[in-house]
């Protein structure tokens, strides 16, 4: 018998695992882009939602909206990966 063991992440890992602000993960959260629970008025995010949502296609509207909540990535950095992504 197989037996798994789910990771359950706070608002603050999940936005750090995902490499998103803060802010962007509790927007996503609260629009029900990613799938949570509050457990005693605080978000807990299973791993395996976040990966779903990292793995799952975008159009490039979307695109376009998610590089702006990326941690680490300037305006010049998001413009690129933008165009990467466009040409491919």
């Amino acid at each position: 018998m197989s037996r798994e063991t789910e990771m359950f992440f706070a608002a603050w890992q999940a936005a750090d695992y995902a490499g998103l602000k803060i802010e962007a993960i509790y927007e996503l959260l609260e629009n029900g882009e990613i799938a949570a629970e509050k457990i005693d008025g605080r978000w807990r995010v299973r791993k395996s939602a976040i990966d779903a949502w990292l793995d799952a296609d975008v159009s490039e509207e979307e695109l376009e909206q998610l590089t702006s909540k990326l941690r680490h990535v300037s305006e010049e950095q998001a413009r690129q990966i933008l165009k990467e992504a466009q040409s491919q």
